[in-house]
């Protein structure tokens, strides 16, 4: 429930009035990134794939030995969610 979260660290205001236009939000993309060794998953790859990290001692190492491996690799997304506080939608 956003009505239960707090204040955001940063607020930026997107309008005319503003130095961000609505302008410059148009024709948008969400783009997922499948960054097998990424600052997250390669930092943990020596936990997560035991097996691996015994041959291959970086994620990077392993991902280029092993490209069929990945050949499946895809997202299973439930949904994507947008929310606004009740006052940013009379802005819009």
């Amino acid at each position: 429930n956003p009505e239960e979260w707090g204040l955001p660290y940063g607020y930026f205001p997107i309008g005319d009035e503003t130095s961000c236009p609505l302008g410059h939000f148009r024709n948008m993309r969400l783009v997922i990134n499948m960054a097998f060794c990424g600052s997250v998953a390669g930092n943990r790859y020596f936990m997560d794939c035991p097996n691996q990290f015994k041959e291959y001692k970086t994620c990077n190492e392993w991902v280029k030995s092993n490209p069929k491996e990945l050949e499946e690799a895809y997202w299973k997304i439930r949904g994507v969610y947008v929310y606004e506080r009740e006052w940013e939608k009379q802005w819009t």
